[in-house]
């Protein structure tokens, strides 16, 4: 089976470091990822990327504007019936600037995110990052 998924990302870097969410469910499982999600039926991108930032991270966007596109095909295993998909990802990524910082949502939401945490280039592994999450970091360590 083919599926093609549109996603919109977030971008938050502070002191040199991404914040990042540790995936749940869906193909990314375990891995870690820019906050955002699938942009739902009548949304813009702009109005996913900020539902789905304060779904994750309980942060507001304050500023955002368009870093990068891309997309990417791979095959996985859909977990309903162990059948091997194909999925084409095409991925919105925004730069963004939220604010809120003390009230940063770090805990699962029993949806998409097992928690978000602060991932540091320098140090942590980039071996587990999705491939936008990947893209971002890659663009952006300085």
């Amino acid at each position: 089976m083919k599926h093609t998924h549109l996603s919109v990302y977030a971008i938050i870097k502070r002191n040199n470091k991404f914040l990042l969410i540790k995936k749940a469910r869906g193909p990314y499982t375990n891995m870690f990822d820019l906050p955002g999600g699938k942009i739902e039926f009548g949304e813009t991108p702009e109005q996913a990327l900020v539902r789905e930032v304060m779904e994750e991270t309980s942060l507001q966007v304050k500023a955002h504007s368009l870093a990068f596109c891309d997309s990417i095909c791979f095959q996985h295993t859909a977990t309903a019936d162990n059948s091997a998909e194909e999925l084409h990802h095409i991925g919105i990524v925004f730069d963004v600037e939220t604010e809120g910082y003390s009230n940063m949502k770090i805990d699962a939401d029993g949806l998409d995110s097992n928690g978000a945490f602060w991932f540091d280039p320098t140090v942590d592994d980039t071996e587990n990052l999705t491939p936008f999450a990947k893209i971002a970091v890659w663009r952006n360590a300085k």
